[in-house]
């Protein structure tokens, strides 16, 4: 009989946490439901803060420029770390608002997004896209 009552108290505890009435029901229910949710707008958040572009080998995203001259730019990148990327008036192109601008636009405080040129053994720039203009505050020129 001992293992009978053993069963019959074990089936009663299983009901009970699942809610034997109607209202413990709704509520387990509801608190789930809350928890999905709550889930649900967690990974959302986390997935849309994910698509930005990252930075990588050949490409430094929203970097802050803060030394500018004839053959080198300085970047301050999102991680804090300063690359300093040798450029050329040929060589670099450099895009403001989709329109190609001289490397003399460049400024200090712009933030910048630099493509760099895999094939060449130095960190070079190909590509600059200026993301907004600082102020006038004119870049060094430095030689």
């Amino acid at each position: 009989m001992s293992a009978r009552r053993g069963t019959s108290v074990a089936l009663s505890l299983v009901a009970s946490c699942f809610g034997s009435t109607g209202d413990k029901m709704r509520t387990r229910s509801l608190a789930c439901l809350i928890a999905a949710l709550l889930s649900a707008v967690a990974y959302v958040s986390a997935l849309a803060a994910s698509f930005g572009e990252d930075d990588t080998d050949a490409l430094i995203v929203d970097a802050k420029v803060v030394e500018v001259n004839d053959q080198h730019i300085s970047v301050i990148a999102r991680t804090g770390v300063e690359h300093v990327i040798a450029t050329d008036a040929a060589g670099t192109r450099v895009t403001l608002k989709g329109e190609r601008v001289e490397l003399k636009s460049l400024r200090v405080g712009d933030i910048v997004t630099v493509e760099l040129d895999a094939q060449n053994p130095l960190k070079f720039a190909h590509r600059i896209v200026i993301g907004e203009q600082a102020g006038s505050a004119v870049a060094s020129a430095r030689h």
